[in-house]
Formats: structure tokens, sequence, C-alpha cells
């Protein structure tokens, strides 16, 4: 019970930077974060294992939210042999553990449960890798959009949650306009867009080799820290000798002491090999591998700042490596930052309860599973909005078929104008008159403007044709 005091005891301000990928300098007489859990009985819980159908179905309910000892204890469903229970919890959590390639600085490899979250994983192949979510209506245009719209939120929420304190309706004016940034709050979120941006565009098809990290981190951190760390490891030690560590919550409480310097420069080729599938390992789901990826390079912490934005923009990278191209419409940092203390605690969970990295998987498998939902919902009443506003104005404008593909044309193009031939082309079926009277009744309506320049004559959509089809 104490020890329950001392953790409600920790505050966490939602509006304060969450520095959790960041380093920090202590004096080491700072006491560290330590969970509490009983030490299971593997040899009685064995015993019991399969026998007390009430107790398996108990060990089923925790395994189904892969619940810590944290929360487990104080749940109402669990019988009175609390710790009895637990360690038959975790005689099932040992018997589907798989060994990983990632290990901490003792030796110890992280396992995790590859045949979890069966289910969604046939989903995120059929949905965010093949047809998109099974929605009719959506063009290459479409697509355009929703990345542009996404890279916009993933670099401000990535870099919130690393203590960017900038409003979000700020942050986006700034991205739209291509307004130079004031602050370093600002240069972290511009950073972040373009370096995701240069992903999406450049290197997604592309081996992460030790050069390109170090340019990536160049790229994230740039005018935000001293030039002198860019694209360099961090030493082990500060000038006074002390450690750096991670303090999530406030500036006492430490949660994680960051390997040394050796430690990362003999393991990152490792790390290297496993993120371009060149390990030889064997085949691991890319959700999951993406989400281990993300974790690897925060146990690293290889570089002074900007560790946690360039874990998750790795995260990004594989998903479209392995041309789950979807993901680039999904903005999981922004789900993250809505649970930054649970985030946080699935780090700490993954390194402290016997390096279960199952605690840090299941959380970005809910976080992913809620922005899907929530991105699906939107696109879904984009199109719904859209077609009711087609049916509006083709009833007051008495507009043609033809005339409303022009018009939403027109709002997503890059090209903004048409030309009688070339509305001709389009609609190939219909004549040089027919095609006249469309373009004539565009203009009257106030949805096409008109220009003539030599003897081409230029239709360009008015701001009531962006108005009526904005997402």
């Amino acid at each position: 019970m104490l020890y329950l005091l001392q953790w409600v005891r920790i505050t966490f301000k939602i509006g304060s930077p969450l520095n959790l990928l960041s380093l920090q300098v202590i004096e080491m007489k700072e006491q560290r974060y330590k969970i509490r859990k009983p030490e299971p009985n593997f040899e009685q819980a064995f015993q019991l294992y399969g026998k007390d159908e009430k107790m398996m179905e108990v060990v089923a309910r925790a395994q189904a939210r892969y619940l810590p000892w944290d929360e487990f204890r104080f749940k109402d469903w669990v019988p009175e042999n609390k710790e009895e229970v637990w360690g038959l919890v975790k005689l099932v959590r040992r018997f589907s553990a798989v060994r990983t390639p990632i290990r901490d600085e003792n030796g110890k490899f992280f396992t995790f449960d590859p045949r979890s979250h069966v289910q969604f994983l046939h989903q995120v192949d059929l949905e965010l890798g093949g047809s998109f979510l099974g929605i009719e209506d959506f063009s290459e245009i479409d697509r355009r959009r929703f990345i542009n719209r996404n890279l916009i939120e993933e670099a401000i929420a990535s870099s919130q949650l690393e203590g960017a304190n900038t409003s979000r309706e700020v942050a986006k004016k700034m991205l739209k306009e291509g307004g130079a940034p004031r602050t370093k709050s600002e240069q972290m979120i511009v950073n972040n867009h373009q370096t995701m941006q240069w992903i999406e565009s450049e290197i997604k098809s592309e081996d992460i080799s030790l050069e390109v990290l170090q340019e990536l981190h160049r790229r994230i951190a740039r005018n935000t820290i001293d030039d002198k760390f860019l694209g360099v490891f961090r030493s082990t030690f500060d000038e006074h000798g002390n450690k750096l560590v991670i303090k999530p919550w406030d500036n006492e409480t430490v949660s994680y002491i960051t390997p040394s310097r050796e430690f990362v420069e003999a393991e990152i080729g490792r790390f290297l090999k496993f993120a371009n599938d060149q390990d030889g390992g064997e085949f691991i789901h890319p959700l999951f591998k993406a989400i281990m990826i993300h974790f690897w390079l925060a146990l690293l912490h290889p570089f002074e700042d900007g560790n946690g934005r360039l874990a998750r923009i790795l995260f990004y990278w594989y998903m479209l490596r392995k041309h789950y191209w979807a993901f680039s419409y999904l903005s999981i940092s922004e789900k993250l930052k809505k649970s930054p203390t649970q985030y946080a605690m699935s780090f700490i969970y993954s390194e402290q309860d016997d390096n279960d990295m199952n605690y840090f998987v299941w959380y970005n498998v809910n976080k992913i599973k809620l922005a899907r939902k929530e991105f699906e919902r939107y696109v879904r009443s984009k199109i719904a909005d859209n077609r009711k506003k087609i049916t509006l104005i083709k009833g007051d404008s008495n507009l043609n078929e033809r005339q409303m593909n022009l018009l939403q044309y027109l709002s997503k193009g890059e090209q903004r104008y048409t030309t009688l031939s070339e509305y001709m082309n389009v609609n190939f079926n219909i004549g040089k008159v027919t095609a006249t009277v469309d373009l004539r009744r565009l203009v009257e309506c106030g949805f096409l403007g008109k220009t003539k320049k030599g003897r081409n004559v230029y239709y360009d959509p008015t701001n009531k044709v962006f108005d009526l089809f904005s997402r």
C-alpha cells in the first residue's frame, strides 16, 4: 500500500513537457523509480496450471489487456490469492515468450509474443496495406491530401511529446503557410515535418545505414541543440561524471539510466541489420517489427537529444518500406500524446518486468487501433459531407455529373485550370458544343473564372469550389 501511495503522489501535469526521450543530467544519489512485483513461484504455478477453470479465466482476462502487477492486484475480479494467480499469469507469459535480438547492457534479451493480436494483424494486412479500409471513392488525389494532413499532425504531436511547447493551431498555421520558426519548439516541429517529408518522398524504400541514421538525426535536431551534437553519439557521462538519465514525470524521478556509449556503438550495427531485414532472423510481422525498432532505438538512446522523435520516425519508415502505405495517414504520436504516463510506463514495465517487451507492444497496438478507427471515421464523414454537398449543388445549380466531376478534380489537383479541348478529352463522348455549354454554365454559377491568354481560354476554379470541397 505504501508503494501505491508513493505512485499516486507522483504528479504529472498534462500541459507540461514530457521529456520521456530527452537526456537530463542528475546526481546519481537520486533514487531510480522501480516497479514492485512478487517473485512468481513457477513450480507451484505449473502444478495449478489448467486445474482450476475459474483461475484460468482470471489469467485469460489479465492476458486480454496484458495487465502489469500494479493493475492486476487491484482488480475486483482477481481472487484473494493474488500472488498465486500472478504466478500463473507469468507462467503463461513465459510459455508464449520468444526471444528478440534486443538486449540490455547486462546482456539479457527482451522477449515478446509473436502470436498475439493475430486478428488485428490480419486487418492491418487487408486494410492498411492493400485496399484502404474498404472505402470507395478514395482517389490518388485524396491519398495525397491525407498524407499531407498526417505529416503535419504527426510532426506536431511527436515534437510535443518531447516538450515542444506550442499549440497545435499555431503549429498547423506555421507549417501550412511556410512560416519561419520563431522558437525552439517551433523549430522542432518544422524539423520533424521536413524529415518526415524526406522519408515519405525519397528514402522510404532505402536501407537505413549509419550515415542515413546520422543524417536523420541532424535533420530533426538542427537549430535545437549545439551543432557539435548533431549526428554524433552521446557520451556516457557528462562533464561532472554523472550518467545521463530519463525523467518522464518531473525533475526528480528517474525512470531509465541510458547505457554507455561503448554499448551503443557495439549494438548499433545489430540494430541496423535488424531494421534493414539483414539479420537473418525469423519472420516478424512488419507492424511488430516497426514497434520493436521504435523500442530498440529508444533503449539505446544514441544521441544527445531527439531520440524519441527519431524512434517514432523510424516506425513510419519501416511501415512504408514494407508497403503499408496507409500508415502515412495515421498520426500515432497524436494518440501517444493523450496518454503520456502510460507511454512512459510501457517502457518501464518492459525494461523492469523481466525484459517483457509485450507491455510496449500492447500499448502501441492499442494506440494504432485507435488511430485507425478515428481516421476511418474522419474519412467516411468527409466523403459523406462531400456527397451531400454534391447532391445539394447539383440540385440548386442544375449541374450534371460531368460538371461535378470537373469541379472535384479542380479542387484537388495541382493543375488548377482546364480548357475546352482538355474537358472534351476527359469526357471523350461529348462534342464541342456540349462541352462549351457545360463550361459556360459553370462560369454563370460562379464556380469557374474565364481567362483568355492569346488564342487559349482557361477556366480556373473560384473560391466557391474550394469552399465546397475543402477537407
